[in-house]
């Protein structure tokens, strides 16, 4: 660890080693960067010291010394060298990174309001089990000395189950108890055992609306991942989390510029217009997941009907049309209607 010469030196750029290793495959491809303030003291306080506000921007810009990138993060016998296979370490090493290095970045709040960002979540089916504000690290005892995987992160953490309900019909009882749920034929197995009977299957959903306050609106807001916990851990107690894939879409433009289609098949993995085999590694494998115009207007209204039924409403920017209901959907009065066309002369 050295520290940096503010007058030859500006930038010191390094790769980590994931990195490294995705660049050795040719996998390497930049396409967005952050900045972050971790090793910015902004109230002097905080030091054990106290100044004007007027001498904090010199002490930060001037007079603080400044450390070299650190680009290793983990230890090389923690994960190259223990024995397993060298890919998947390199895999797992990038995650925990990703995961629990620098992961609060610099954002941008909305010009027009003082508060900062928030997020708001409405469920319209399902419920939430339990709630943490913060993720914490798994705990470990090394020599005597208690510490976690990492360090303490604002990351909510939302707990929810998913039940399926289960009937067995019984033919030699055709006026017992009806099916009291919908039935969901994807999962209903369709089979006629030996005995006559048969299972049918029905889907509790989670449906839920995702808005982050108080900070810019563009068409892509989110970015979704999704990990497969294990049971096992890393070197730093830290729970060991496989990426799972999503199936990519075929993206006929890069750049403004249109490519040629079986290139783009390459790059989706879809050779010859073929969809991947869906195996434990995508999510598909466990589960579907709908965003926006994914979602089915029919189920959208019948959750919002099964909101109205209980009692609750939903107040959302989000523009649902559910002619059979009646007012189920509370707008915000606050929010703009306003075309984004140009309105033609008159």
């Amino acid at each position: 660890m050295k520290f940096s010469n503010p007058k030859e030196e500006v930038f010191d750029v390094k790769m980590t080693q994931y990195g490294r290793h995705l660049l050795s495959k040719g996998e390497w491809k930049p396409a967005h960067y952050a900045f972050f303030d971790d090793n910015v003291l902004y109230d002097s306080e905080y030091g054990g010291t106290t100044e004007s506000k007027n001498n904090s921007e010199g002490r930060i810009q001037d007079e603080t010394p400044l450390l070299k990138t650190q680009h290793t993060f983990t230890g090389r016998d923690e994960y190259l060298f223990d024995g397993q296979g060298d890919i998947i370490d390199r895999v797992r090493m990038g995650t925990y990174e990703k995961l629990n290095v620098m992961p609060v970045s610099l954002g941008t709040s909305d010009y027009e309001s003082t508060k900062t960002p928030a997020f708001r979540a409405q469920f319209l089916a399902g419920e939430i089990k339990g709630l943490e504000f913060n993720l914490t690290g798994s705990s470990r005892t090394v020599s005597g000395i208690a510490s976690t995987a990492h360090q303490l992160q604002k990351i909510p953490q939302l707990e929810l189950d998913v039940e399926y309900k289960i009937k067995v019909i019984d033919p030699e009882f055709p006026d017992g108890e009806t099916v009291q749920f919908e039935v969901d034929p994807a999962l209903t197995p369709g089979t006629t055992y030996t005995d006559g009977k048969q299972v049918v299957v029905g889907p509790e959903q989670i449906i839920f609306t995702l808005e982050e306050l108080n900070a810019p609106f563009d068409f892509k807001n989110y970015d979704i991942e999704v990990f497969e916990i294990t049971n096992q851990f890393g070197a730093s107690g830290e729970q060991i989390l496989n990426p799972l894939n999503f199936v990519k879409p075929l993206e006929m433009v890069e750049n403004n510029i249109l490519i040629d289609k079986s290139e783009a098949e390459i790059r989706a993995g879809r050779v010859g217009g073929t969809t991947p085999e869906i195996d434990p590694t995508f999510v598909r494998y466990f589960f579907d997941i709908n965003v926006d115009d994914e979602i089915s207007e029919t189920i959208l209204c019948k959750s919002v009907s099964e909101l109205k039924a209980k009692g609750k409403s939903l107040y959302t920017d989000i523009d649902i049309n559910c002619p059979d209901l009646s007012i189920p959907v509370r707008q915000n009065i606050y929010g703009s209607d306003a075309l984004d066309e140009e309105c033609s002369d008159y």
